[in-house]
C-alpha cells in the first residue's frame, strides 16, 4: 500500500493523466472524425478492442527488456486473471483477428481504430501516461501495395495538420537477411565497443538492432559508419522494398531512406517507416508523429498456429494536435450557435424545452441560460458570445403562443407565432 492520499491529492488527476475539455476536447474529436473519414475512403473499417486485455496478448510479442513491457499497467483480478491496460493497438487487433476467425473472410482485412492507450513512463511535455493513438492495420496479405496504402493513408491524415510531412523508410528484409546482417552488425560493434554508450554495450548481447536507433550521442557517431541491411538483402526482399518505393513515387509521397530506422522485435520484416514534420526554418524542431511497418511474424509470436502477414501504423494524436494549425480539426458536431434563447418567468421556462426542440429539428445550434431570470444578463451573454440572433420568450409570449426574434446587430425584431417559427427561421437562413 502506498502513502494515504490527502483530500487535495484525491481532487487532482493522477500523475501523467489529464482532463480534456473546451477547445482541446473538440480538436481531439475533430481529429478522430477526419482520420476515420480518410481511412474509410481508402477501404478501412472500424474496430474497437477492449482497453483491458490478458497481459499475454502484449507480452508474447515483446522482449522482456522492451520499454512497452516495463511500462505496462498490469494487475491480477480477484479471479486470478492477469490483465493489462493496452500499451499499443496492434496486438489487440491481431488477437481479435485470430479469435473471430477473420482469416476465413476474403483477405486482406482493412481495420482502423483509435482511443486511449496507457504506459507508465515519466510524464513530460506532450507525453502522458494516458495518451491517444489512431491506428491502421491490414491483415492477411504480403503484397507490397498494402505497405504503400497504409503509408499513403497515414500521410493524407497528417497532411490535414497543415504542416509539411515527410516519410522516413527502411527495410528489415526477411528472417534470413536479418541473421546475416546481425552477424555483420555485431562484428562491427565489437570493433567499436568502447565507443558505444553503456546501455548500447549491453544491447550487443540482448538486441543489437536497437543500437541503430540509439539516441546516445556516442553511439550515434559509431552508427554513421555501421553496415546497412541493404547490403545483405536477398532478391525477394530487394523486390519488395523496390516496389513499395515505386508505389510511393507514383503517389508523390515525399520520403527519405533512413538506414538507422529499425524495429527491435523479431516479428517485424520488410518495410518500416515513420512520419516526421519538415522544418521550415533553421531553429524549428523536427517532430515524429507516428510510424509503423510490416509484422508478418506477430501472429506466431502470440501463439497462433500460422503466420498472418500484416502491415500497420499508429499515429500519436496528442503530438499531432500540438502541432496542427488552429482550425485543422473542427468536428462536425461543433457548429457556431445562431440563436441565443432567452426566457423570462415560470410560464416561459416551463415551455422553453419545446421551443428549443423546434430549433434542434432545424439543426440549428443554440446557447441559453435557462437558470437565469434577468433579461439584461441573458442579452449580455448573447452579445459576449457574438451570436447573431436571440429568441425572447416571456410571460406574455407564453400566453400568446409567440416569441420575439431579435437581430442582435441591427436591433430589429419581429413577433413570430410558435407555429410559424420553423418557416420564419428557414427564411432567415
Amino acid at each position: 500500500m502506498g502513502k494515504e492520499k490527502t483530500t487535495k491529492d484525491l481532487l487532482q488527476t493522477p500523475k501523467g493523466m489529464r482532463d480534456i475539455a473546451g477547445d482541446d476536447f473538440y480538436k481531439k474529436q475533430g481529429f478522430f472524425e477526419k482520420a476515420q473519414e480518410i481511412a474509410v475512403y481508402y477501404g478501412f473499417s472500424g474496430i474497437e478492442t477492449p482497453v483491458l486485455e490478458n497481459s499475454g496478448v502484449f507480452l508474447k510479442g515483446l522482449d522482456a527488456d522492451d520499454d512497452a513491457v516495463k511500462e505496462m499497467y498490469s494487475f491480477t483480478t480477484k479471479g486470478g486473471d492477469v490483465l493489462s491496460l493496452r500499451p499499443e493497438g496492434t496486438a489487440s487487433v491481431m488477437r481479435s483477428y485470430i479469435e473471430h476467425g477473420m482469416g476465413s473472410l476474403p483477405q486482406p482485412i482493412f481495420l482502423y481504430y483509435g482511443g486511449p492507450f496507457f504506459r507508465h513512463e515519466r510524464p513530460q511535455k506532450g507525453r502522458y501516461r494516458q495518451f491517444y493513438q489512431f491506428g491502421l492495420e491490414v491483415l492477411g496479405s504480403p503484397k507490397e501495395v498494402l505497405d504503400a496504402i497504409v503509408i499513403q493513408t497515414g500521410y493524407q491524415i497528417l497532411k490535414e495538420t497543415g504542416k509539411e510531412i515527410q516519410v522516413r523508410i527502411n527495410t528489415l528484409g526477411d528472417a534470413d537477411n536479418r541473421k546475416q546482417y546481425l552477424k555483420e552488425l555485431v562484428s562491427y560493434y565489437k570493433k567499436h565497443k568502447e565507443k558505444l554508450g553503456e546501455a548500447d554495450q549491453e544491447r550487443m548481447v540482448t538486441n543489437p538492432l536497437r543500437i541503430l536507433d540509439s539516441k546516445d550521442p556516442k553511439t550515434m557517431l559509431v552508427n554513421k559508419e555501421a553496415p546497412t541491411l541493404l547490403s545483405t538483402l536477398n532478391t525477394v526482399s530487394k523486390q519488395h522494398f523496390k516496389k513499395v518505393l515505386e508505389y510511393l513515387d507514383a503517389s508523390n509521397i515525399p520520403y527519405e531512406i533512413d538506414h538507422t530506422l529499425v524495429r527491435g522485435l523479431d516479428y517485424y520484416s520488410h518495410t518500416v517507416f515513420e512520419f516526421f514534420t519538415v522544418a521550415t526554418h533553421e531553429n524549428e524542431k523536427v517532430l515524429a508523429l507516428g510510424g509503423g511497418g510490416r509484422y508478418d511474424g506477430l501472429a506466431k509470436a502470440m501463439g497462433h498456429n500460422k503466420n498472418v502477414e500484416a502491415v500497420g501504423l499508429a499515429l500519436g494524436v496528442d503530438r499531432i494536435l500540438e502541432i496542427a494549425d488552429e482550425h485543422a480539426f473542427s468536428p462536425k458536431i461543433r457548429k457556431p450557435a445562431k440563436f441565443y434563447f432567452i426566457q423570462l418567468g415560470f410560464e416561459a421556462r416551463a415551455q422553453a424545452l419545446g421551443i428549443i426542440e423546434v430549433l434542434r429539428e432545424l439543426n440549428i445550434p443554440i446557447k441559453h441560460s435557462l437558470s437565469k431570470d434577468s433579461l439584461s444578463a441573458q442579452l449580455a451573454n448573447a452579445e459576449q458570445l457574438s451570436i447573431p440572433y436571440s429568441i425572447i420568450f416571456g410571460q406574455k409570449e407564453a400566453l400568446d403562443g409567440t416569441v420575439i426574434v431579435r437581430n442582435l446587430e441591427t436591433r430589429k425584431q419581429d413577433i413570430v407565432t410558435i407555429s410559424e417559427l420553423k418557416k420564419y427561421i428557414k427564411q432567415l437562413k
